[in-house]
C-alpha cells in the first residue's frame, strides 16, 4: 500500500511539473542570454530559492544527518564556514563576475590570463560535475528503494527524463522557477519529519538531553590531530575552503547572481541564500538528532535493521511516519526535488559551460536558434550519459565520502586559479598552470592512496532496550560491535599524510596550488592585468591608485541603468560595449 502510495505522489508530482514548465514559461527559450541568464530580469527572491535548492541536494537530506547520528554535531559548526563563505563571496568573487556579466564564468580566466587557463579550467569543472550528479541521483534513489521496494534501475531513468525536459524546454528561467517550487517541498517534508520525530521522543529538550547523555553534543573538539575525521578546525577551515570553491565560484550559482539586473540585487540575493542554506542544513542536522533519540538504546545499524549507514534515515522516516499514509512520500519527493533541483542546475550549467568553451569558438556565427538547439543538444546528451554513470556509482560504495573527496581534490586548484588572480597583480599563466598541474597532481595520489582504507569509528551505539522481536529477527541474542566501531588495521599501516581527514582536501589542494604558482609567476616576470574590472575591488587600488573610486562611481552608475537597458531590449555584449566607451571616455 506505501509502496503505491509513494510511486503515485510521484507520478503526479512529475505531472505537475511538466505542465508548468511548458505552460508557464513557454516551449523553446530561442535566445542564448535568456536561455542561460533569465534574461536578467529575474527577481531577487526566486534567485535566492533557486541557490538554496541547488546547493542542497539529496545528499544533503539524507547525509548530514546520518552523520549527526554515527558522528556527533561537530560538523554542525558549518554554520561559522557558511558565515565565511558569504563575506569572501560578497568582498572578492561577486563583485568581479558581476563588474564583468560574463556567461561563463571561466571566461573571467581567459580575459585575466589566457585560453589555456580557461579551457583546463572548464574542463576540470565539467569533470567534477559529471561525477558529481550521478551520486546526487543515486543516493536518493538508493533512499526510495529502501522505502518503497522499487528498483533504481526504474526510477532513475524516468527522474533523470523528466529533469532533461524541463531543463531543455526552459533553460534557467524555468530552472530557477522549479527550484523554487522544489524548495517548498523540500521544507515541508523537512518540517514534517521533525514535528512527527518531537511528538514521539517528548520535546525539543528531552532530544537534546538524549543527545548529551549519548555523547552526541560535540561542538568544539579543538584537538589538531589532522587525521580526526571531524573536529573544529577540521570543519571550520576545511569546510569553508570547500564551501567557497563550491558555492562562490561555481558557474551554477555565478549564473544565477547574474540573472538578476543590478549588483545590489545580487548581493541581497546572496544574504538571502546564505542564510537559507544553513537553515536548511540546521534542520538537517537537528533530524540526525532526533534519530538517535529514537534509536538511543536499539540502534538500527548494529542490530541489522539497516545494512548500510546511509539507509537509516529512510528507515527512520518509515518507521517514524509509516503510520500516516503519504507522508513518507512526501520526504521522498522532498530528497528527490533536492536531486532534480540540484541536477537541473548542473545540466544547465555544463550546456553553458561546454558551449561557450569548446563549441562556440568552432561556429562564431551560429545564430541564436542555432547556438539554443545546440545546448539543448548538450543537456539531452549530458542526461543520457548521467543515466549511465549512475549505475556504475552504484557500485562504488561510501558514496558520500567518495563524492566529498573527489570535490576537494579538484577544487583548491579551481579556488587558487580565481583567488589569485583576483588579489594578485603579479600572477601570471605560468605560474596558475604550474600551480594547478602540483595542485592536482598531488591531491590526486593522496586520494588514491586512502581510497578505501580510511574507516572512521562510529560513537557509542546502544542495544540494550530492543525489544525480543528484534533479537529474534536477529537469529541470536548475542550482538555484533557497530560496523567500523574499530580502527581499520590498515590505516595504522598508512604514512600520516594519506591518513588526513578528506575534508582538509580542498585546504590541501588550494595551499600547494598558492605555493607553487605565486613563486612561478614572480619568478617568470609577473603579469600584468588588462583590466582593473578583473581585480577584487579593494585590489584595484594597486592597479590604478587614485582612479579607483572614479571607476567605481561610473560601474555604479553604469549598474544603476541596467534595468532600463534591458528594459529597451538591448543584449549583455551591447550592455558591455556601451560601459566600455563611457567609462574610457568619462
Amino acid at each position: 500500500m506505501e509502496s503505491t502510495t509513494v510511486t503515485t505522489l510521484l507520478e503526479q508530482g512529475a505531472k505537475l511539473v511538466l505542465r508548468f514548465t511548458a505552460f508557464d514559461y513557454g516551449i523553446f527559450q530561442n535566445n542564448v542570454e535568456e536561455y542561460l541568464l533569465g534574461g536578467k530580469s529575474m527577481p531577487k527572491f526566486p534567485v535566492a530559492a533557486s541557490l538554496i535548492a541547488t546547493s542542497v541536494s539529496g545528499i544533503s537530506l539524507l547525509g548530514v544527518p546520518t552523520d549527526i547520528y554515527a558522528y556527533g554535531t561537530q560538523i554542525w559548526m558549518f554554520v561559522i564556514s557558511g558565515a565565511m563563505t558569504g563575506i569572501v563571496m560578497h568582498f572578492i568573487y561577486l563583485p568581479v563576475f558581476h563588474d564583468m556579466q560574463l556567461t561563463s564564468c571561466f571566461s573571467y580566466l581567459e580575459l585575466r590570463f589566457d585560453r589555456v587557463v580557461r579551457l583546463v579550467a572548464s574542463f576540470v569543472y565539467a569533470l567534477s560535475a559529471l561525477f558529481l550528479v550521478p551520486v546526487v541521483i543515486y543516493v536518493p534513489a538508493m533512499a526510495f528503494g529502501q522505502v518503497s521496494g522499487v528498483s533504481l534501475h526504474w526510477i532513475t531513468p524516468i527522474l533523470c527524463v523528466i529533469c532533461m525536459f524541463y531543463t531543455t524546454v526552459g533553460g534557467l528561467r524555468a530552472v530557477i522557477w522549479t527550484d523554487t517550487v522544489q524548495l517548498l517541498l523540500m521544507l515541508g517534508a523537512i518540517f514534517a519529519i521533525i514535528v512527527l520525530g518531537l511528538s514521539d521522543v517528548g520535546g525539543f529538550w528531552e532530544v537534546w538531553r538524549i543527545a548529551e547523555r549519548g555523547e552526541r553534543l560535540v561542538f568544539f573538539d579543538l584537538n589538531p590531530d589532522p587525521t580526526l575525521r571531524t573536529s573544529f578546525w577540521c570543519v571550520t577551515l576545511g569546510m569553508t575552503t570547500n564551501w567557497i570553491a563550491v558555492f562562490g565560484i561555481n558557474q551554477a550559482c555565478i549564473q544565477r547572481f547574474l540573472a538578476v539586473p543590478t549588483r545590489k540585487a545580487a548581493k541581497n540575493s546572496l544574504k538571502i541564500y546564505i542564510v537559507g542554506l544553513l537553515i536548511i542544513n540546521s534542520l538537517a542536522c537537528f533530524i540526525g538528532l532526533l534519530m538517535y533519540a529514537r534509536y538511543e538504546d536499539c540502534d538500527p545499524i548494529t542490530t541489522k535493521q539497516v545494512q548500510k549507514l546511509d539507509q537509516i534515515v529512510p528507515f527512520y522516516v518509515m518507521d517514524t511516519a509509516g503510520r500516516i499514509p503519504g507522508l513518507p512520500g512526501l520526504f521522498i519527493a522532498g530528497v528527490f526535488a533536492a536531486a532534480l533541483s540540484t541536477m537541473s542546475s548542473s545540466l544547465n550549467t555544463l550546456a553553458g559551460t561546454i558551449y561557450e568553451d569548446f563549441i562556440r569558438p568552432c561556429r562564431p556565427n551560429a545564430s541564436e536558434r542555432s547556438s539554443s538547439a545546440t545546448m539543448k543538444l548538450i543537456v539531452v546528451i549530458l542526461g543520457l550519459l548521467v543515466i549511465g554513470l549512475v549505475f556504475i556509482v552504484e557500485k562504488l560504495g561510501s558514496i558520500v565520502q567518495m563524492a566529498v573527496s573527489c570535490t576537494g581534490v579538484i577544487s583548491g586548484s579551481v579556488m587558487g586559479m580565481f583567488t589569485l588572480g583576483m588579489v594578485s597583480t603579479r600572477a601570471n599563466t605560468k605560474g596558475v598552470v604550474s600551480g594547478v598541474i602540483v595542485s592536482i597532481s598531488c591531491m590526486i595520489t593522496l586520494w588514491i592512496s586512502a581510497l578505501g582504507k580510511l574507516k572512521y569509528p562510529f560513537l557509542p551505539f546502544r542495544t540494550d532496550g530492543c525489544d525480543q522481536d528484534i533479537l529474534n529477527a536477529m537469529g541470536n541474542a548475542t550482538l555484533p560491535a557497530p560496523t567500523n566501531s574499530t580502527v581499520n588495521p590498515a590505516e595504522t599501516e598508512l604514512p600520516v599524510i594519506f591518513r588526513v581527514s578528506f575534508m582538509y582536501y580542498s585546504l590541501i589542494g588550494l595551499v600547494l596550488f598558492l605555493v607553487v604558482a605565486y613563486p612561478v609567476s614572480l619568478m617568470t616576470g609577473g603579469g600584468k592585468v588588462p583590466d582593473e574590472r578583473l581585480l577584487t575591488p579593494w585590489a584595484r587600488r594597486g592597479a590604478r591608485g587614485g582612479e579607483r573610486n572614479s571607476f567605481q562611481m561610473k560601474v555604479k552608475e553604469v549598474d544603476e541603468c541596467l534595468p532600463e537597458l534591458i528594459k529597451h531590449k538591448i543584449t549583455t555584449p551591447e550592455i558591455r560595449h556601451i560601459a566600455l566607451i563611457y567609462y574610457r571616455y568619462n
